[in-house]
């Protein structure tokens, strides 16, 4: 990926295409825009970049960057899954920086650096959907039972509603269930059969499925050859099961990655940091207290298989974190 990467410039323009593919992008009136970068996102690129500035920069550079620094922790560490709320000053404080890195001519990255920056910018989710979905747009939608709240409530007004006693091996008792018809119900289970697809499977992923596939399996045959505006003949069991489902997805959605863990075992490990900043461990790596030496041993030793567990990208990218936490403590303290 990085073999197109020879400068600090080049570098900051890869990962900032990366960002705008995965995280989408911010554009005003006047045509500057900026990616929509997490927390974790903005804090794994300037951890790259922080050793070279702490080394190299002039004394402006280096209260700018510091400035920035001091936002990242303020705003990102402790939200590093959301939307980072500075991103716009962040990628314009990043492009002056690499500028001057290249202007004085500091060597950058190694490509297995830039590789393992690229490849983690981007693969963490932003929780909740990320489109409408089908049937109508809804406002403040955070997370998947939300959406299946508002498309529940959208189609009870419009379609109106039938009270439905609970179906042999159902629970949840007389409910209100939507006369939904044909058409509704294709576009429903498609939208959430792929949005299921996609999460990760956590724990009652594959009860909700084996429930869920029948159900499908009932749209198959009774809605696609039936009239569009009919009401659909299983509207109380799809609605049940789709409840079920808008939730499994809801919960795998938000549950905690890996690369959450390794953040949030990071942020703890600087509140517990000891004074001499000896060593400070996340789950599965080892960040020396020497910001050159643990590059070197992130970069060297992952290929290795040495931190096998949770793959070279997630811990390059946990490596990164701490550096940046590590070495923007040690300095906090030498200026102190």
């Amino acid at each position: 990926m990085s073999h197109h990467i020879h400068s600090w410039v080049d570098g900051h323009l890869a990962i900032r295409q990366r960002a705008y593919e995965t995280r989408g992008f911010v554009e005003i009136d006047s045509g500057t825009r900026w990616p929509r970068t997490t927390g974790a996102d903005v804090i794994a690129i300037a951890a790259l970049v922080n050793p070279a500035v702490r080394q190299h920069a002039t004394p402006g550079v280096l209260r700018r960057w510091v400035a920035t620094c001091a936002d990242l922790q303020h705003d990102a560490l402790p939200s590093a899954q959301d939307t980072y709320p500075e991103n716009r000053s962040f990628w314009a404080s990043l492009e002056s920086t690499v500028i001057y890195l290249d202007d004085i001519a500091v060597a950058p990255p190694s490509a297995a650096l830039w590789d393992a920056l690229i490849a983690e910018v981007g693969t963490r989710r932003n929780v909740g959907p990320t489109t409408d979905g089908p049937i109508a747009h809804f406002d403040n939608i955070k997370t998947y039972d939300d959406l299946y709240n508002s498309q529940l409530k959208f189609l009870k007004e419009k379609r109106g509603t039938d009270a439905r006693d609970q179906p042999p091996g159902h629970t949840g008792g007389t409910r209100d269930i939507p006369r939904t018809t044909n058409a509704d119900v294709l576009q429903l289970a498609t939208y959430w059969s792929n949005e299921l697809a996609k999460v990760e499977h956590v724990f009652g992923h594959d009860g909700v499925v084996a429930r869920w596939t029948p159900v499908v399996d009932d749209v198959d045959k009774l809605a696609k050859p039936g009239k569009p505006d009919e009401v659909y003949a299983k509207n109380n069991e799809f609605w049940r099961e789709m409840q079920q489902v808008a939730i499994q997805i809801a919960v795998a959605d938000e549950a905690p990655s890996k690369w959450d863990m390794v953040v949030d075992s990071v942020k703890d490990s600087i509140v517990h940091l000891p004074q001499n900043l000896g060593v400070a461990a996340s789950k599965g790596a080892e960040l020396i207290e020497s910001a050159a030496h643990a590059v070197g041993k992130v970069a060297n030793e992952a290929g290795k298989g040495l931190f096998s567990g949770l793959g070279a990208p997630v811990l390059i990218g946990a490596g990164l974190i701490g550096l940046f936490l590590i070495s923007r403590n040690r300095s906090h303290h030498e200026e102190a």
